[in-house]
């Protein structure tokens, strides 16, 4: 792919003028004021990357993977349910008292205790811009003095179909935690995708490289983001379907990055998945939720990803929980909200 200069927009995270969810190109025009540590170009990540299986790779277009199946003409595919679950705030009012918000301090104010406009919630902040190529929300839940203040970061990682929304809370209760919500780059009915194909589609070989090319394009915005905004420690992804293929991908592409990677309904196809640690890399701490009846992104497969991370020495933890299909239950919302607590807390 040619190589694009990542400019970041110092107006991005003032609002922008790009509501997430409209069309593709209205954009928000950048404004570059980068430190030189910034100037990441896209495809060339700082981090190091972790080498893909090529082998397995070739294999897969030479045929010796799953052959495709028929796939009855114009079906586009399985559409997630939405994650992570939306909460009650109102996007539109709480981008709204954002910049409200950010009036008053930069007029050297202290915030009021109450609510800045009518429907405005507590504990939520929300701004949306674009990096690195996508569109985002970043998202604060907690108390906060200012949103420019050091704090954790998780990245979350919507499914097929779906879009960033404020996630349900609480994450973390007595202090404020930060969300990078990204956005799919490609329309898919009335949501957006991340990948070229899906899991049940047989088109394996197409679905490992749209995967690699995908992590490749999110992990230089992933790292900006990280960079520009005050960041407490490593920052923790996850994500659902799509998002959790995505999840396990840049936990293993990239691992020097990321405290933790939770992946739910996820897996890596052939060729992505390492067949040994890299050598003097301290990889994140890998927890997989999986339904024990997913059809979608079916069960077997994420076993399989997580026995053969284990078999090339990466440590991952594994919970299944029975008679759940392709689906983000309330029990699975708690542990990985529970695990992002614990995390969080030995920092």
């Amino acid at each position: 792919m040619p190589k694009l200069l990542l400019v970041l927009s110092s107006l991005a995270l003032m609002g922008g003028a790009l509501l997430l969810g409209c069309r593709a190109e209205q954009e928000v025009a950048a404004t570059p004021a980068p430190s030189s540590a910034l100037a990441l170009e896209l495809g060339s990540p700082a981090s190091s990357q972790v080498p893909v299986n090529e082998p397995a790779l070739l294999a897969a277009a030479s045929g010796s993977a799953s052959p495709d199946t028929d796939i009855a003409p114009g079906y586009t595919g399985p559409i997630d349910p939405q994650w992570p679950p939306s909460h009650p705030a109102d996007l539109e009012v709480e981008l709204k008292a954002a910049r409200i918000l950010r009036g008053i301090l930069r007029r050297g104010q202290r915030p009021p205790r109450e609510s800045l406009i009518a429907g405005d919630t507590p504990g939520v902040f929300a701004e949306q811009g674009r990096i690195g190529g996508f569109d985002y929300i970043e998202v604060v839940l907690g108390p906060i003095t200012s949103p420019d203040e050091k704090m954790p970061l998780v990245v979350l990682l919507h499914g097929r179909g779906g879009r960033p929304t404020i996630p349900e809370g609480p994450y973390l209760a007595e202090r404020p935690l930060r969300l990078f919500i990204p956005r799919g780059p490609d329309h898919l009915q009335s949501g957006y995708n991340w990948l070229a194909t899906w899991t049940n589609s047989g088109k394996v070989e197409l679905l490992s490289r749209s995967l690699a090319g995908r992590v490749d394009q999110l992990m230089p915005a992933i790292e900006a983001f990280a960079e520009l905004r005050p960041t407490l420690g490593k920052p923790i992804v996850a994500g659902f379907s799509q998002g959790g293929i995505l999840t396990f991908a840049l936990a293993t592409r990239y691992p020097a990055f990321f405290a933790a990677a939770l992946p739910i309904a996820g897996w890596l196809p052939p060729g992505m998945v390492p067949t040994s640690r890299a050598p003097g890399v301290k990889y994140p701490f890998i927890h997989a939720f999986h339904g024990g009846d997913d059809h979608v992104v079916p069960t077997e497969m994420g076993r399989k990803t997580v026995a053969e991370l284990r078999s090339a020495g990466i440590t991952v933890e594994y919970s299944e929980f029975p008679r759940v299909g392709h689906e983000v239950t309330p029990e699975i919302s708690q542990q990985v909200r529970a695990a992002v607590r614990a995390l969080f807390s030995r920092q």
